[in-house]
């Protein structure tokens, strides 16, 4: 009877975990140019939450231009009525906050800092920061996470004067935090830091063990699928990630934010799409 009872309850919170539904976000990388008509139809699918892509206003750009686009993109999503969760800081091939050059990385650290200021116009509950670029070679990848590591720990401040979280997003290839291992030991001194986890960049390692070695510390995501080669921002179902467990083990987690969709933008990476496949493949509510 006792062996019943056990059973029963693990059955429960099975079932629990497996219905738990997080608010849908996505990412605005699906609009080449943040716009009214564009994110009007993320309000229309259902969506009241978004990530906001800094390389919109940073890249191709003087910096004093990218303030005045951030204020325009601000306005259009007060009148979308939609809520930012996040902002993703920029990056580059040059912009990189673990380069060995002193000065270098004190200019992109700086840059970053303002960036930072500039993204408490939004609001956000969270910062998404790269932690390094690439290619990056084995003999410099110590002093390059020692690098970045320090980095972390100066914009962990800025985050906290605008009253965000800092998330480090684990990354691919030859990039920093390829895995939990380096991801952790890039946060360890900060407890205030958290990771952002993209479901797509994890090709050295399973998604179980990330979720077991990173624990608590997921402050919010990137979910798309991929097919473990490398990284495809395709559609949840497109690609080979099992997303009931996937959802069972962030919501084991703790996590409690929003499920947040970073897919590139192509004839089945749309709004109606997203969350039609964040019902039917991610929480298995397929209509019989």
């Amino acid at each position: 009877m006792k062996k019943l009872i056990i059973l029963t309850m693990a059955f429960l919170l099975i079932d629990s975990v497996s219905q738990a539904k997080y608010p849908v976000g996505i990412s605005l990388s699906i609009l080449k140019t943040p716009s009214a008509e564009g994110l009007a139809q993320i309000k229309a699918s259902g969506v009241d939450h978004v990530e906001v892509v800094f390389n919109y206003f940073w890249r191709n750009v003087p910096e004093n231009e990218c303030y005045t686009r951030a204020y325009r993109v601000k306005a259009l999503l007060e009148e979308a009525g939609l809520k930012v969760w996040s902002c993703h800081l920029p990056f580059s091939r040059q912009l990189d906050i673990s380069v060995a050059d002193p000065a270098l990385r004190e200019q992109n650290v700086a840059l970053m800092e303002r960036m930072i200021r500039l993204a408490s116009i939004f609001g956000p509950q969270r910062l998404v920061l790269h932690p390094s670029s690439e290619p990056i070679a084995d003999e410099e990848r110590e002093i390059r996470l020692q690098n970045s590591a320090n980095s972390i720990g100066r914009l962990a401040l800025s985050a906290k004067e605008i009253g965000a979280v800092l998330c480090i997003e684990n990354l691919p290839r030859t990039c920093l935090g390829r895995d939990s291992g380096e991801l952790m030991r890039l946060i360890a001194d900060y407890p205030e830091v958290m990771v952002c986890f993209d479901s797509n960049h994890l090709l050295k390692e399973e998604h179980a063990h990330f979720f077991e070695a990173v624990g608590n510390r997921i402050g919010t995501i990137h979910a798309s699928d991929y097919d473990r080669k490398d990284e495809r921002h395709w559609l949840p179902g497109e690609g080979v990630i099992d997303w009931p467990d996937f959802l069972r083990r962030l919501q084991a987690s703790g996590y409690k934010g929003v499920f947040m969709h970073e897919v590139r933008a192509g004839e089945t990476a749309t709004p109606d799409n997203i969350v039609k496949t964040y019902n039917e493949v991610i929480l298995g509510n397929k209509k019989k």
